[in-house]
């Protein structure tokens, strides 16, 4: 009698039982997670460094602008002005539609920042707002941004 029910244990299937099966998934579904909050965190910085390097872009091309013999030294008092210039000519910015508008879909805007000694003008900062509220312009993050 020994011998027939050692028999039939031997030639059964070794399988994971459903409880195993439920721990493995829960844990796939847990490191998951964490990967999507991660990725999710890293696209939103990378949105925020795009939108730094292209308020950068704008400033250079504000720069432009201004050391242009036909701006009579003053910068653009608006971002329309990189594109048409008031005396003619060609835009600043390679792709105008692209460059004038940050990762989340808004125009860029510009600030006239004082000058130290009040007495020439500043030059302008390019700036936006994340979705979360942090400004971005062409100096940095956050508190970097100088319009915090």
């Amino acid at each position: 009698m020994m011998l027939a029910h050692a028999r039939r244990r031997a030639t059964r299937r070794a399988a994971f039982t459903l409880l195993e099966v439920l721990v493995v998934v829960a844990i796939l579904v847990i490191l998951a997670g964490v990967g999507v909050v991660a990725t999710t965190r890293y696209l939103d910085d990378a949105k925020k460094s795009k939108a730094q390097l292209q308020a950068s872009t704008i400033s250079k091309a504000m720069e432009a602008y201004h050391l242009n013999p036909n701006s009579g030294g003053t910068y653009p008092q608006s971002l329309q002005e990189l594109i048409s210039p008031a005396w003619g000519g060609s835009s600043f910015l390679n792709d105008p539609t692209a460059d004038l508008t940050d990762p989340w879909n808004q125009q860029f805007q510009i600030q006239q920042a004082a000058a130290s000694d009040n007495s020439i003008q500043g030059k302008p900062i390019v700036f936006t707002k994340a979705p979360d509220g942090v400004v971005i312009s062409q100096y940095g993050v956050g508190p970097a941004s100088r319009l915090q």
